[in-house]
């Protein structure tokens, strides 16, 4: 199985890996660590890094340009790096069990700033170490409990937490002051018509790979403020909405014996039929196939 990381983590062991996920707007993975040095390496995306978890602090040492970090590596720890520096050898004292890597692609924030964003480059990311913003390691939670967990509308939900980990890290995560900037706040929901335009798409594309920047379009209404919006509309989030219609689908296919449990994996846009399993248990209190039993007892 490859990673995104393959490349700079080359003795890294991968324990899991987006690569094989309908996610947009980010790629994330999950490695193991051991002693030693990582080597010298220019990355091409902004990268985020948390330790996950170790039994014992390891201490880390990396540096560019002629800034040198060392911090002790315990979980939850968190180094950010921009996109195109130099980046030294790094070395670690320990090995490290569980390491969250995160990417943010350049032209992610290109995007981002055409919607209206922060002018925020990935370049633009401060080399930074011990991040302690909890907005930011409240995001990789949900990262590595997407990573652990396949859930119904995992793509959709990355789409959306992308947008707000790059807002974050250009609000107080930034080189230039001229991101450094909230953006206005906005009161209200999406009125019918932009709601129904939303809806209508969502539907139309259930089990398409979706993201949240489409679904604003589509409404023509501020990204930064889309997905507030349509929770204040509906009581839902736009990937939860998705969620509850693709769980609502998956029942509906459940009740015919012919198709089988790959097949509904598949169509409801799962990487395989055990995370398939793993989420509609989860969400449903019953596997699929005592889901299907009981249905046609």
């Amino acid at each position: 199985m490859q990673g995104h990381g393959t490349e700079k983590f080359k003795d890294a062991s991968l324990i899991a890996t987006s690569v094989d996920r309908p996610w947009t707007g980010m790629s994330a993975e999950l490695r193991s660590h051991g002693a030693g040095e990582i080597g010298a390496f220019v990355p091409q995306n902004a990268e985020i890094t948390m330790i996950v978890q170790g039994p014992r602090p390891a201490i880390s040492t990396r540096a560019s340009g002629g800034v040198k970090q060392v911090v002790a590596a315990r979980p939850r720890t968190t180094w950010l790096c921009p996109a195109g520096i130099c980046e030294e050898a790094t070395m670690l004292s320990d090995e490290i069990p569980e390491v969250l890597h995160v990417y943010l692609p350049q032209h992610l924030f290109s995007q981002l700033n055409a919607q209206g964003f922060p002018d925020f480059r990935a370049q633009d990311l401060r080399y930074q170490a011990a991040v302690t913003n909890p907005l930011v390691l409240g995001i990789m939670d949900k990262i590595i409990a997407e990573l652990r967990g396949e859930s119904f509308a995992g793509g959709l939900r990355m789409s959306a937490l992308s947008c707000q980990l790059v807002a974050a890290l250009a609000r107080d995560h930034s080189e230039t002051p001229k991101s450094q900037r909230d953006l206005p706040r906005l009161r209200g929901g999406l009125d019918r018509r932009r709601l129904k335009r939303v809806i209508d798409y969502i539907e139309a594309n259930l089990f398409e790979d979706i993201s949240v920047m489409e679904l604003a379009q589509v409404a023509d209404f501020s990204l930064y403020h889309f997905t507030r919006a349509f929770r204040v509309s509906t009581g839902y989030t736009p990937y939860s909405y998705m969620g509850e219609r693709r769980i609502d689908i998956a029942k509906g296919l459940l009740a015919y014996d012919d198709i089988k449990l790959t097949e509904i994996a598949e169509i409801c846009r799962f990487s395989n039929q055990a995370n398939f399993t793993k989420a509609f248990q989860r969400a449903t209190g019953h596997a699929p196939g005592r889901y299907r039993r009981l249905w046609n007892a």
